[in-house]
């Protein structure tokens, strides 16, 4: 955990009850509105994990089956979603006693990336190169995005709703938030690994090739 501040370290979060540290390479990290910290690992029925924002203290374990948990998205209402290779995505509430409320199947493959937009909708990115869109509300699948080749690495919705994707296949896809139509076609250089949308219109892409370049989008 780092101070945005003054960039400083002010604390590793990796010790659980009883356990030297977290089981397994961590690779989903979500940070909900009051400040509780969630973590993905690979580490089977360890491997979601809540922690405290406060003081990097462990609060709860879920259960998520005997797979990777690979990505993460929490709502402004705490509501927590989790993706995994085992091709698919579950739904938390915000009492993190109780199991997990839903489970929404579609993706053949695992889950590599989840996003939430501010109209209540879910957007999750697969090895399976689709993008899934979910209804918040009701967990239904409203639509496929279809157009990559190779795996959907990272998915990202600006303000306005519009859905930027990156993949293996070394293109950013830019798609209308209202209707899951295909806007805009980027191909770079090298694999797309992660997506920021930045002021305005910004949009900021890390790659594959060391790089981080920013478009106007």
């Amino acid at each position: 955990v780092w101070s945005t501040v003054t960039n400083t370290h002010l604390q590793t979060i990796n010790s659980q009850p009883g356990r030297r540290q977290t089981t397994g390479q961590v690779m989903a990290l979500a940070v909900a509105k009051d400040g509780t910290v969630f973590s993905g690992t690979e580490g089977g029925m360890l491997g979601l994990h809540v922690w405290s924002g406060d003081d990097g203290s462990h609060l709860a374990t879920l259960g998520v089956d005997a797979y990777y948990v690979t990505a993460l998205a929490v709502g402004v209402d705490g509501t927590l979603y989790s993706g995994s290779s085992n091709h698919t995505i579950r739904v938390w509430s915000t009492d993190r006693a109780l199991p997990a409320t839903r489970t929404l199947s579609g993706h053949s493959r695992g889950i590599s990336t989840l996003a939430l937009s501010g109209d209540g909708k879910l957007y999750s990115g697969s090895e399976d190169c689709t993008i899934c869109v979910w209804s918040v509300s009701d967990g239904t699948r409203l639509a496929t995005l279809k157009g990559h080749t190779q795996q959907v690495t990272t998915v990202a919705v600006g303000i306005d709703g519009t859905v930027y994707s990156g993949s293996d296949d070394r293109t950013l896809r830019v798609w209308s938030g209202l209707d899951g139509s295909p806007v805009r076609r980027l191909q770079l250089d090298a694999s797309v690994t992660t997506i920021a949308i930045g002021a305005g219109s910004t949009v900021v892409i890390g790659d594959g090739s060391n790089r981080v370049s920013a478009w106007n989008g």
